[in-house]
Protein backbone atom coordinates (compact mmCIF):
# COMPACT_ATOMS: atom_id res chain seq x y z
CA UNK A 1 0.00 0.00 0.00
CA UNK A 2 1.32 3.53 -0.75
CA UNK A 3 4.42 1.44 -2.35
CA UNK A 4 6.01 4.57 -4.03
CA UNK A 5 6.23 6.13 -0.38
CA UNK A 6 6.71 4.18 2.36
CA UNK A 7 9.09 6.74 4.18
CA UNK A 8 8.02 9.06 6.82
CA UNK A 9 8.74 12.29 4.78
CA UNK A 10 6.83 10.50 1.58
CA UNK A 11 4.05 10.52 4.07
CA UNK A 12 4.00 13.44 5.11
CA UNK A 13 4.28 15.17 1.12
CA UNK A 14 1.07 12.81 0.68
CA UNK A 15 -1.10 13.69 3.44
CA UNK A 16 -0.55 17.32 2.69
CA UNK A 17 -0.98 16.97 -0.69
CA UNK A 18 -4.50 15.11 -0.21
CA UNK A 19 -5.25 17.64 2.87
CA UNK A 20 -4.36 20.91 1.23
CA UNK A 21 -6.50 19.71 -1.69
CA UNK A 22 -9.06 19.11 0.37
CA UNK A 23 -9.27 22.09 2.46
CA UNK A 24 -7.95 25.17 0.65
CA UNK A 25 -9.65 25.35 -2.86
CA UNK A 26 -12.61 27.17 -2.69
CA UNK A 27 -12.01 28.19 0.66
CA UNK A 28 -12.87 31.92 0.34
CA UNK A 29 -15.56 31.42 -2.48
CA UNK A 30 -18.61 30.91 -0.46
CA UNK A 31 -19.87 33.99 1.65
CA UNK A 32 -19.75 33.88 5.64
CA UNK A 33 -22.13 31.01 7.15
CA UNK A 34 -24.37 32.64 9.74
CA UNK A 35 -24.27 32.59 12.91
CA UNK A 36 -20.89 31.49 13.75
CA UNK A 37 -18.63 32.26 10.66
CA UNK A 38 -20.51 35.91 10.94
CA UNK A 39 -19.52 37.03 14.30
CA UNK A 40 -15.94 35.21 14.76
CA UNK A 41 -15.22 37.27 11.50
CA UNK A 42 -16.60 40.11 12.33
CA UNK A 43 -14.86 39.99 16.04
CA UNK A 44 -12.06 39.58 14.58
CA UNK A 45 -12.53 42.74 12.30
CA UNK A 46 -13.24 44.84 14.96
CA UNK A 47 -10.23 43.50 17.07
CA UNK A 48 -7.81 44.66 14.31
CA UNK A 49 -9.11 48.07 13.06
CA UNK A 50 -9.24 48.71 17.25
CA UNK A 51 -5.60 47.37 17.82
CA UNK A 52 -7.49 45.64 20.02
CA UNK A 53 -6.19 42.31 21.36
CA UNK A 54 -7.64 41.40 24.77
CA UNK A 55 -11.49 42.13 24.39
CA UNK A 56 -13.33 40.45 21.80
CA UNK A 57 -16.46 42.61 20.48
CA UNK A 58 -18.87 42.05 17.85
CA UNK A 59 -21.25 44.83 16.54
CA UNK A 60 -18.48 46.59 18.92
CA UNK A 61 -20.16 45.47 21.85
CA UNK A 62 -18.22 42.80 24.63
CA UNK A 63 -18.48 39.62 22.92
CA UNK A 64 -18.34 36.24 25.67
CA UNK A 65 -18.75 33.72 23.36
CA UNK A 66 -15.15 32.00 22.81
CA UNK A 67 -11.86 33.08 24.08
CA UNK A 68 -9.31 34.65 21.89
CA UNK A 69 -6.76 31.89 20.33
CA UNK A 70 -9.03 32.34 16.93
CA UNK A 71 -9.40 35.64 16.88
CA UNK A 72 -5.93 36.50 17.15
CA UNK A 73 -5.32 33.81 14.04
CA UNK A 74 -7.71 35.49 11.77
CA UNK A 75 -6.20 39.05 12.72
CA UNK A 76 -2.78 37.82 11.59
CA UNK A 77 -4.61 36.59 8.43
CA UNK A 78 -6.19 39.67 7.62
CA UNK A 79 -3.39 41.50 7.97
CA UNK A 80 -1.42 39.15 4.94
CA UNK A 81 -4.41 38.87 2.91
CA UNK A 82 -6.85 40.99 3.55
CA UNK A 83 -9.91 41.08 5.48
CA UNK A 84 -12.26 38.33 3.14
CA UNK A 85 -13.29 34.90 3.57
CA UNK A 86 -10.60 33.01 2.71
CA UNK A 87 -8.38 35.07 5.69
CA UNK A 88 -10.92 34.31 8.06
CA UNK A 89 -10.89 30.57 7.55
CA UNK A 90 -7.48 29.99 6.89
CA UNK A 91 -6.68 29.28 10.45
CA UNK A 92 -9.35 26.19 10.36
CA UNK A 93 -7.66 25.11 7.27
CA UNK A 94 -4.32 25.17 8.53
CA UNK A 95 -5.10 22.99 11.92
CA UNK A 96 -6.55 21.06 10.15
CA UNK A 97 -3.79 19.63 7.47
CA UNK A 98 -1.73 19.74 11.12
CA UNK A 99 -4.13 17.73 12.77
CA UNK A 100 -3.83 15.31 9.72
CA UNK A 101 -0.33 14.82 9.94
CA UNK A 102 -0.27 14.31 13.75
CA UNK A 103 -3.32 11.47 13.61
CA UNK A 104 -0.35 9.75 11.16
CA UNK A 105 2.18 10.25 13.45
CA UNK A 106 -0.17 9.00 16.56
CA UNK A 107 -1.17 6.41 14.15
CA UNK A 108 3.16 5.37 13.81
CA UNK A 109 3.16 4.94 17.68
CA UNK A 110 0.25 3.12 17.84
CA UNK A 111 0.11 0.84 14.93
CA UNK A 112 2.80 1.41 12.14
CA UNK A 113 3.14 3.23 9.37
CA UNK A 114 -0.02 2.09 7.02
CA UNK A 115 -2.33 2.52 9.60
CA UNK A 116 -1.01 6.35 10.45
CA UNK A 117 -1.37 6.95 6.53
CA UNK A 118 -4.72 5.25 5.96
CA UNK A 119 -6.10 7.02 9.36
CA UNK A 120 -4.95 10.48 8.03
CA UNK A 121 -6.86 9.92 4.44
CA UNK A 122 -10.13 8.34 6.38
CA UNK A 123 -9.52 12.00 8.84
CA UNK A 124 -9.24 14.15 5.86
CA UNK A 125 -11.50 13.04 4.02
CA UNK A 126 -14.39 12.34 6.64
CA UNK A 127 -17.08 15.37 5.93
CA UNK A 128 -17.75 16.53 9.00
CA UNK A 129 -13.77 17.29 9.37
CA UNK A 130 -13.48 18.48 6.20
CA UNK A 131 -16.49 20.80 7.14
CA UNK A 132 -14.75 22.04 10.04
CA UNK A 133 -11.82 22.73 7.99
CA UNK A 134 -13.56 25.14 5.56
CA UNK A 135 -15.43 26.79 8.80
CA UNK A 136 -13.92 29.78 10.61
CA UNK A 137 -14.89 28.88 14.58
CA UNK A 138 -12.70 27.36 17.03
CA UNK A 139 -13.24 23.84 16.10
CA UNK A 140 -10.28 23.07 14.06
CA UNK A 141 -7.94 24.57 16.80
CA UNK A 142 -9.41 22.92 19.34
CA UNK A 143 -9.17 19.32 17.70
CA UNK A 144 -5.42 20.50 17.11
CA UNK A 145 -4.66 21.21 20.47
CA UNK A 146 -6.29 18.53 21.84
CA UNK A 147 -4.80 16.04 19.27
CA UNK A 148 -1.49 17.08 20.19
CA UNK A 149 -1.75 16.95 24.04
CA UNK A 150 -2.35 13.02 23.15
CA UNK A 151 0.46 12.86 20.85
CA UNK A 152 2.65 14.20 23.78
CA UNK A 153 1.09 12.13 26.32
CA UNK A 154 1.53 8.97 24.30
CA UNK A 155 5.05 9.59 23.46
CA UNK A 156 5.79 9.98 27.31
CA UNK A 157 3.56 6.80 27.74
CA UNK A 158 5.51 4.53 26.10
CA UNK A 159 8.53 5.57 27.41
CA UNK A 160 7.32 5.11 30.77
CA UNK A 161 9.00 9.16 31.57
CA UNK A 162 6.93 11.88 32.73
CA UNK A 163 8.33 14.60 30.71
CA UNK A 164 5.11 14.91 29.02
CA UNK A 165 3.96 17.01 32.04
CA UNK A 166 5.15 20.37 31.08
CA UNK A 167 4.53 20.00 27.29
CA UNK A 168 0.70 19.09 27.79
CA UNK A 169 0.57 21.78 30.23
CA UNK A 170 1.31 23.85 26.77
CA UNK A 171 -0.98 22.59 24.73
CA UNK A 172 -4.30 22.63 26.84
CA UNK A 173 -3.28 26.01 28.26
CA UNK A 174 -3.52 26.49 24.20
CA UNK A 175 -6.72 24.41 23.79
CA UNK A 176 -8.13 26.63 26.99
CA UNK A 177 -7.73 29.74 25.36
CA UNK A 178 -9.28 28.47 22.44
CA UNK A 179 -12.41 26.61 23.38
CA UNK A 180 -12.44 27.05 27.36
CA UNK A 181 -12.16 24.20 29.71
CA UNK A 182 -13.62 21.14 27.60
CA UNK A 183 -9.76 22.12 26.29
CA UNK A 184 -8.38 20.70 30.09
CA UNK A 185 -11.25 18.35 31.48
CA UNK A 186 -12.24 16.35 28.57
CA UNK A 187 -8.20 15.31 27.71
CA UNK A 188 -7.65 14.70 31.43
CA UNK A 189 -10.54 12.77 31.98
CA UNK A 190 -9.22 10.68 28.86
CA UNK A 191 -5.75 10.41 30.40
CA UNK A 192 -6.97 9.89 34.05
CA UNK A 193 -9.55 7.04 33.00
CA UNK A 194 -7.17 5.24 30.48
CA UNK A 195 -4.46 5.23 33.06
CA UNK A 196 -6.99 4.03 35.87
CA UNK A 197 -8.18 1.18 33.09
CA UNK A 198 -4.25 0.27 32.73
CA UNK A 199 -3.37 0.10 36.52
CA UNK A 200 -0.82 3.18 36.58
CA UNK A 201 -2.72 5.50 38.16
CA UNK A 202 0.05 6.18 40.05
CA UNK A 203 1.63 7.77 37.07
CA UNK A 204 0.12 10.98 38.10
CA UNK A 205 1.36 10.97 41.24
CA UNK A 206 4.49 12.45 40.52
CA UNK A 207 6.36 15.91 41.57
CA UNK A 208 6.29 16.85 37.62
CA UNK A 209 2.43 17.15 37.55
CA UNK A 210 2.83 20.74 39.23
CA UNK A 211 5.44 21.71 36.31
CA UNK A 212 2.34 21.09 34.09
CA UNK A 213 -0.17 23.32 35.96
CA UNK A 214 2.65 25.90 36.27
CA UNK A 215 3.07 25.84 32.27
CA UNK A 216 -1.12 25.71 31.71
CA UNK A 217 -1.34 28.85 33.55
CA UNK A 218 0.97 30.73 32.24
CA UNK A 219 -0.17 29.89 28.92
CA UNK A 220 -3.79 30.97 29.48
CA UNK A 221 -3.68 32.75 32.64
CA UNK A 222 -2.31 36.13 31.63
CA UNK A 223 -5.12 36.81 28.93
CA UNK A 224 -7.96 35.61 31.36
CA UNK A 225 -6.84 37.77 33.86
CA UNK A 226 -6.21 40.54 31.39
CA UNK A 227 -9.59 40.22 29.67
CA UNK A 228 -11.16 40.08 33.29
CA UNK A 229 -9.66 43.40 34.55
CA UNK A 230 -10.42 45.13 31.06
CA UNK A 231 -14.21 44.38 31.28
CA UNK A 232 -14.52 44.47 34.96
CA UNK A 233 -15.30 40.39 34.81
CA UNK A 234 -18.29 41.17 32.74
CA UNK A 235 -16.35 38.34 29.92
CA UNK A 236 -15.17 35.71 32.39
CA UNK A 237 -18.86 35.84 34.36
CA UNK A 238 -20.31 35.54 30.80
CA UNK A 239 -18.26 33.06 29.21
CA UNK A 240 -17.86 30.66 31.91
CA UNK A 241 -21.23 30.95 33.44
CA UNK A 242 -23.32 31.48 30.49
CA UNK A 243 -21.35 29.97 27.64
CA UNK A 244 -20.14 26.89 29.16
CA UNK A 245 -21.94 26.32 32.32
CA UNK A 246 -25.39 27.08 31.10
CA UNK A 247 -25.03 25.57 27.22
CA UNK A 248 -24.28 22.09 29.89
CA UNK A 249 -27.43 22.74 31.26
CA UNK A 250 -29.87 23.67 29.44
CA UNK A 251 -30.43 23.65 25.46
CA UNK A 252 -29.18 27.17 24.17
CA UNK A 253 -30.26 28.95 20.74
CA UNK A 254 -32.38 25.90 19.60
CA UNK A 255 -29.65 23.25 19.82
CA UNK A 256 -31.18 20.18 21.60
CA UNK A 257 -31.02 16.70 20.78
CA UNK A 258 -32.40 13.41 21.96
CA UNK A 259 -29.33 11.35 23.91
CA UNK A 260 -28.34 9.29 20.85
CA UNK A 261 -27.93 12.86 18.96
CA UNK A 262 -23.89 12.41 18.61
CA UNK A 263 -24.12 8.55 17.40
CA UNK A 264 -26.47 10.06 14.35
CA UNK A 265 -24.25 12.58 14.13
CA UNK A 266 -21.38 10.24 13.68
CA UNK A 267 -22.62 8.23 11.18
CA UNK A 268 -23.72 11.19 8.97
CA UNK A 269 -20.08 13.02 10.06
CA UNK A 270 -18.01 10.14 8.76
CA UNK A 271 -20.43 9.05 5.75
CA UNK A 272 -18.60 6.30 3.84
CA UNK A 273 -16.48 5.02 6.67
CA UNK A 274 -19.35 4.37 8.63
CA UNK A 275 -20.40 1.35 6.55
CA UNK A 276 -17.12 0.05 8.28
CA UNK A 277 -17.99 0.95 11.49
CA UNK A 278 -20.03 -2.46 12.63
CA UNK A 279 -17.80 -4.81 11.57
CA UNK A 280 -14.75 -2.97 13.22
CA UNK A 281 -16.98 -2.61 16.56
CA UNK A 282 -17.45 -6.25 16.35
CA UNK A 283 -13.88 -7.07 15.83
CA UNK A 284 -13.64 -4.96 19.31
CA UNK A 285 -16.37 -6.86 21.44
CA UNK A 286 -14.65 -9.94 20.36
CA UNK A 287 -11.15 -8.99 22.02
CA UNK A 288 -13.02 -6.55 25.05
CA UNK A 289 -14.54 -10.19 25.20
CA UNK A 290 -11.16 -11.59 26.39
CA UNK A 291 -11.39 -15.15 24.29
CA UNK A 292 -8.41 -17.13 23.12
CA UNK A 293 -7.61 -16.93 19.25
CA UNK A 294 -8.27 -20.81 19.52
CA UNK A 295 -12.13 -20.04 20.79
CA UNK A 296 -12.73 -17.34 18.50
CA UNK A 297 -12.22 -19.46 14.92
CA UNK A 298 -14.76 -22.04 16.79
CA UNK A 299 -17.61 -19.27 15.78
CA UNK A 300 -19.54 -19.59 12.58
CA UNK A 301 -20.03 -16.08 12.49
CA UNK A 302 -16.66 -14.41 12.10
CA UNK A 303 -12.96 -16.29 12.33
CA UNK A 304 -10.26 -13.46 13.67
CA UNK A 305 -6.44 -14.18 13.65
CA UNK A 306 -5.15 -11.59 16.54
CA UNK A 307 -2.44 -9.33 15.83
CA UNK A 308 -0.18 -8.62 19.12
CA UNK A 309 -1.53 -4.79 18.31
CA UNK A 310 -5.01 -5.95 19.20
CA UNK A 311 -3.89 -8.57 22.40
CA UNK A 312 -1.50 -10.37 23.44
CA UNK A 313 -1.14 -14.04 23.39
CA UNK A 314 -3.92 -14.23 26.87
CA UNK A 315 -6.48 -11.90 24.45
CA UNK A 316 -6.27 -8.84 26.38
CA UNK A 317 -6.88 -5.82 25.82
CA UNK A 318 -3.87 -4.17 24.59
CA UNK A 319 -3.02 -0.29 25.82
CA UNK A 320 -3.41 0.91 21.97
CA UNK A 321 -7.25 0.41 21.83
CA UNK A 322 -7.52 1.20 25.64
CA UNK A 323 -6.24 4.45 24.96
CA UNK A 324 -8.62 4.79 21.67
CA UNK A 325 -11.84 3.23 23.99
CA UNK A 326 -11.06 5.94 26.13
CA UNK A 327 -11.06 8.64 24.28
CA UNK A 328 -14.27 7.99 21.91
CA UNK A 329 -15.81 7.53 24.77
CA UNK A 330 -15.39 10.17 26.74
CA UNK A 331 -16.28 12.72 24.07
CA UNK A 332 -19.19 10.92 23.53
CA UNK A 333 -20.41 10.06 26.67
CA UNK A 334 -19.52 13.79 28.01
CA UNK A 335 -21.62 15.60 25.68
CA UNK A 336 -24.43 13.40 25.47
CA UNK A 337 -25.37 14.88 28.80
CA UNK A 338 -24.82 18.23 27.47
CA UNK A 339 -28.05 19.66 26.80
CA UNK A 340 -26.93 21.76 24.05
CA UNK A 341 -25.70 20.14 21.52
CA UNK A 342 -24.01 20.51 17.87
CA UNK A 343 -22.44 17.67 15.21
CA UNK A 344 -19.06 19.95 15.86
CA UNK A 345 -18.65 19.20 19.82
CA UNK A 346 -17.09 15.88 19.07
CA UNK A 347 -14.80 16.77 16.35
CA UNK A 348 -11.58 15.80 18.62
CA UNK A 349 -13.19 12.29 19.04
CA UNK A 350 -12.51 12.23 15.05
CA UNK A 351 -8.81 11.29 14.87
CA UNK A 352 -9.03 8.51 17.46
CA UNK A 353 -11.95 7.16 15.15
CA UNK A 354 -10.33 7.37 12.30
CA UNK A 355 -7.50 5.24 14.11
CA UNK A 356 -9.73 2.90 15.23
CA UNK A 357 -11.36 2.13 11.59
CA UNK A 358 -8.03 2.28 10.28
CA UNK A 359 -6.43 -0.83 12.36
CA UNK A 360 -9.16 -2.26 11.11
CA UNK A 361 -9.00 -2.03 7.66
CA UNK A 362 -5.28 -2.51 7.62
CA UNK A 363 -5.72 -5.99 9.43
CA UNK A 364 -8.67 -6.88 7.03
CA UNK A 365 -6.09 -5.57 4.20
CA UNK A 366 -3.36 -8.16 5.41
CA UNK A 367 -5.51 -10.93 6.30
CA UNK A 368 -5.07 -10.67 9.55
CA UNK A 369 -8.99 -10.38 10.43
CA UNK A 370 -11.33 -11.93 8.53
CA UNK A 371 -15.00 -11.03 7.75
CA UNK A 372 -18.00 -12.88 6.42
CA UNK A 373 -18.67 -12.03 2.79
CA UNK A 374 -22.21 -11.18 3.33
CA UNK A 375 -21.29 -8.27 6.70
CA UNK A 376 -18.58 -6.94 3.66
CA UNK A 377 -21.83 -6.91 0.69
CA UNK A 378 -24.12 -5.06 3.88
CA UNK A 379 -20.79 -2.42 4.41
CA UNK A 380 -20.81 -1.75 -0.06
CA UNK A 381 -24.18 -1.89 -0.43
CA UNK A 382 -25.40 0.85 2.38
CA UNK A 383 -21.90 3.24 0.24
CA UNK A 384 -24.28 2.39 -2.72
CA UNK A 385 -27.32 3.38 -1.05
CA UNK A 386 -25.80 6.43 0.61
CA UNK A 387 -24.81 7.44 -3.06
CA UNK A 388 -28.29 6.68 -4.09
CA UNK A 389 -29.86 9.07 -1.28
CA UNK A 390 -27.24 11.54 -2.08
CA UNK A 391 -28.26 11.93 -5.84
CA UNK A 392 -31.87 11.94 -5.06
CA UNK A 393 -31.44 14.08 -2.37
CA UNK A 394 -29.91 16.68 -4.67
CA UNK A 395 -32.41 16.83 -7.13
CA UNK A 396 -35.08 17.15 -5.00
CA UNK A 397 -33.18 20.03 -2.97
CA UNK A 398 -33.11 21.81 -6.63
CA UNK A 399 -37.11 21.27 -6.58
CA UNK A 400 -37.55 18.65 -9.24
CA UNK A 401 -39.20 15.46 -8.04
CA UNK A 402 -41.75 17.09 -5.83
CA UNK A 403 -39.11 18.56 -3.29
CA UNK A 404 -39.94 22.18 -3.33
CA UNK A 405 -43.45 20.24 -1.27
CA UNK A 406 -41.19 17.72 0.64
CA UNK A 407 -38.85 20.55 1.65
CA UNK A 408 -41.36 23.07 3.05
CA UNK A 409 -40.06 25.63 0.61
CA UNK A 410 -36.69 25.12 1.07
CA UNK A 411 -35.81 24.23 -2.87
CA UNK A 412 -32.57 25.39 -4.18
CA UNK A 413 -32.40 25.23 -8.01
CA UNK A 414 -29.10 24.97 -9.22
CA UNK A 415 -28.19 21.67 -6.35
CA UNK A 416 -29.72 19.22 -9.26
CA UNK A 417 -26.55 19.64 -10.98
CA UNK A 418 -24.59 17.81 -8.63
CA UNK A 419 -26.60 14.89 -8.25
CA UNK A 420 -23.94 13.01 -9.98
CA UNK A 421 -21.93 12.59 -6.70
CA UNK A 422 -24.14 10.29 -5.83
CA UNK A 423 -22.69 8.07 -9.03
CA UNK A 424 -19.06 8.45 -7.30
CA UNK A 425 -20.14 6.68 -4.59
CA UNK A 426 -21.98 3.91 -6.55
CA UNK A 427 -18.27 3.40 -9.00
CA UNK A 428 -16.76 3.44 -5.66
CA UNK A 429 -18.73 0.64 -3.77
CA UNK A 430 -18.41 -1.56 -6.84
CA UNK A 431 -15.09 -0.97 -7.28
CA UNK A 432 -14.23 -1.90 -4.18
CA UNK A 433 -16.57 -5.25 -4.04
CA UNK A 434 -15.18 -6.05 -7.43
CA UNK A 435 -11.46 -6.22 -6.22
CA UNK A 436 -12.52 -7.60 -2.86
CA UNK A 437 -13.99 -10.57 -4.76
CA UNK A 438 -10.98 -10.93 -6.68
CA UNK A 439 -9.04 -10.63 -3.26
CA UNK A 440 -7.28 -8.17 -4.36
CA UNK A 441 -7.50 -5.71 -1.29
CA UNK A 442 -4.85 -3.34 -1.82
CA UNK A 443 -6.89 -2.28 -4.64
CA UNK A 444 -10.20 -2.35 -2.59
CA UNK A 445 -8.60 -0.27 0.18
CA UNK A 446 -7.04 1.50 -2.33
CA UNK A 447 -10.31 2.86 -4.52
CA UNK A 448 -11.99 2.83 -0.73
CA UNK A 449 -10.11 5.81 -0.07
CA UNK A 450 -9.94 7.50 -3.79
CA UNK A 451 -13.93 7.68 -3.35
CA UNK A 452 -14.28 9.28 -0.03
CA UNK A 453 -11.52 12.12 -1.31
CA UNK A 454 -12.54 12.44 -4.39
CA UNK A 455 -15.92 12.88 -2.79
CA UNK A 456 -15.20 15.15 -0.18
CA UNK A 457 -13.25 17.38 -2.39
CA UNK A 458 -16.45 17.52 -4.96
CA UNK A 459 -19.15 18.19 -2.05
CA UNK A 460 -16.95 20.68 -0.62
CA UNK A 461 -16.51 23.26 -3.21
CA UNK A 462 -20.04 22.23 -5.67
CA UNK A 463 -22.92 21.94 -3.61
CA UNK A 464 -21.61 24.82 -1.36
CA UNK A 465 -21.41 26.90 -3.99
CA UNK A 466 -24.75 26.82 -5.09
CA UNK A 467 -26.23 26.94 -1.59
CA UNK A 468 -24.34 29.75 -1.26
CA UNK A 469 -26.27 32.08 -4.41
CA UNK A 470 -29.34 32.13 -1.84
CA UNK A 471 -27.68 34.18 0.86
CA UNK A 472 -29.05 37.68 1.23
CA UNK A 473 -25.79 39.54 3.19
CA UNK A 474 -22.70 39.66 0.94
CA UNK A 475 -24.64 40.76 -1.81
CA UNK A 476 -27.14 43.49 -0.11
CA UNK A 477 -23.70 44.38 1.71
CA UNK A 478 -22.09 44.86 -1.92
CA UNK A 479 -24.49 47.58 -2.76
CA UNK A 480 -24.33 49.79 0.29
CA UNK A 481 -20.85 49.87 0.08
CA UNK A 482 -20.84 50.90 -3.61
CA UNK A 483 -23.38 53.82 -2.36
CA UNK A 484 -21.78 55.53 0.25
CA UNK A 485 -18.84 55.22 1.67
CA UNK A 486 -18.63 58.06 3.99
CA UNK A 487 -18.63 57.28 8.08
CA UNK A 488 -21.63 59.54 8.36
CA UNK A 489 -24.65 56.95 7.15
CA UNK A 490 -26.35 54.88 9.37
CA UNK A 491 -27.48 50.64 8.75
CA UNK A 492 -30.28 48.92 10.48
CA UNK A 493 -32.37 46.03 10.15
CA UNK A 494 -35.71 45.42 11.17
CA UNK A 495 -36.93 42.04 11.95
CA UNK A 496 -33.73 40.75 9.96
CA UNK A 497 -30.34 40.12 11.36
CA UNK A 498 -27.62 37.94 10.60
CA UNK A 499 -23.61 38.57 12.35
CA UNK A 500 -22.26 38.84 8.54
CA UNK A 501 -24.33 41.46 7.75
CA UNK A 502 -21.83 43.30 10.11
CA UNK A 503 -18.75 42.10 8.86
CA UNK A 504 -19.92 42.72 5.16
CA UNK A 505 -21.05 46.31 6.00
CA UNK A 506 -17.77 46.90 7.78
CA UNK A 507 -19.87 49.56 10.60
CA UNK A 508 -22.34 48.52 13.33
CA UNK A 509 -25.47 47.46 12.89
CA UNK A 510 -28.86 48.63 14.76
CA UNK A 511 -31.47 46.21 14.96
CA UNK A 512 -34.89 47.72 15.06
CA UNK A 513 -37.99 46.17 17.10
CA UNK A 514 -40.93 47.83 15.80
CA UNK A 515 -42.19 49.55 12.98
CA UNK A 516 -42.49 52.64 14.81
CA UNK A 517 -38.30 52.73 15.07
CA UNK A 518 -38.20 51.62 11.18
CA UNK A 519 -40.33 54.47 9.88
CA UNK A 520 -38.46 57.26 12.69
CA UNK A 521 -35.23 55.67 11.17
CA UNK A 522 -35.68 56.00 7.62
CA UNK A 523 -36.86 59.84 8.18
CA UNK A 524 -33.47 60.58 9.44
CA UNK A 525 -31.90 63.31 7.83
CA UNK A 526 -28.73 60.99 7.56
CA UNK A 527 -28.31 58.64 4.94
CA UNK A 528 -29.27 55.53 6.12
CA UNK A 529 -29.97 51.84 5.07
CA UNK A 530 -32.56 49.58 6.12
CA UNK A 531 -32.43 46.06 5.32
CA UNK A 532 -36.57 44.15 5.87
CA UNK A 533 -38.08 41.65 4.84
CA UNK A 534 -39.68 42.28 1.82
CA UNK A 535 -43.13 40.83 2.87
CA UNK A 536 -42.93 43.50 6.08
CA UNK A 537 -42.07 46.02 3.31
CA UNK A 538 -45.25 46.20 1.42
CA UNK A 539 -46.79 46.92 4.75
CA UNK A 540 -44.62 49.34 6.05
CA UNK A 541 -43.89 51.62 2.84
CA UNK A 542 -47.51 52.93 2.86
CA UNK A 543 -46.82 54.70 6.16
CA UNK A 544 -43.92 56.70 5.23
CA UNK A 545 -43.89 60.09 4.39
CA UNK A 546 -40.24 60.81 3.04
CA UNK A 547 -38.59 59.98 0.47
CA UNK A 548 -36.71 56.51 0.25
CA UNK A 549 -35.59 53.96 -2.84
CA UNK A 550 -34.97 50.36 -3.03
CA UNK A 551 -31.92 49.59 -3.83
CA UNK A 552 -31.39 45.55 -3.89
CA UNK A 553 -33.94 42.61 -3.27
CA UNK A 554 -32.50 39.09 -2.80
CA UNK A 555 -33.50 35.87 -1.33
CA UNK A 556 -32.24 34.47 2.16
CA UNK A 557 -31.66 31.12 2.70
CA UNK A 558 -32.37 31.18 6.49
CA UNK A 559 -35.32 33.01 6.52
CA UNK A 560 -36.82 31.45 3.72
CA UNK A 561 -37.82 34.44 2.13
CA UNK A 562 -37.10 37.87 -0.09
CA UNK A 563 -34.84 40.65 1.68
CA UNK A 564 -35.00 44.14 -0.02
CA UNK A 565 -32.44 46.85 1.06
CA UNK A 566 -33.77 50.62 1.28
CA UNK A 567 -32.02 54.03 1.84
CA UNK A 568 -33.90 57.54 2.41
CA UNK A 569 -31.58 59.42 -0.09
Amino acid sequence: MFRLLQNRLGHHLLLIAVSAALFLPGLGAPSLWDIDEGNNAECAQEMLNADNWIVPTFNFQLRTDKPAMLYWLQMAAYRQFGINEFAARLPSALASILAVLLTYELGRRLYGRCTGVLAGMILASAPAFCAAAHFANPDALLNLFTLLTFVIFWRGYIRDGSSWFALAGITTGLAMLTKGPVGLVLPASVIGLFLWWSGQLNRLCDRRLLWGLLTFLLVMGPWYGWVGNDTRWEFLKGFFLKHNLDRFRAPMEGHGGPFFYYIAALFVGLLFWACFLGPALWCAYLEIRKQRPGDLEKQSEIKVRWLRSWGDQFGSLSPSLRFLVCWIGVYIIFFSFSRTKLPNYILPAYPAIALFLAQFLNQWRRGEVEIPGWVLQVSFLLIGLIGVLITVGLIMAGGWLGGATLLGGRHLPGLERWAFLGLVALFGATAVYWYTRLQRRNMAIGFLTGTTVLFAGLLAVGPVCAVDVYKAPRPLAAIVREQRTDPEIRIATYRFFQPSLVFYCGREVIQLSDEYQAINFLSSPLPVYLFVPAVLWDDLQVKITGPYALLGRHRDLYRICDVVLITNQ
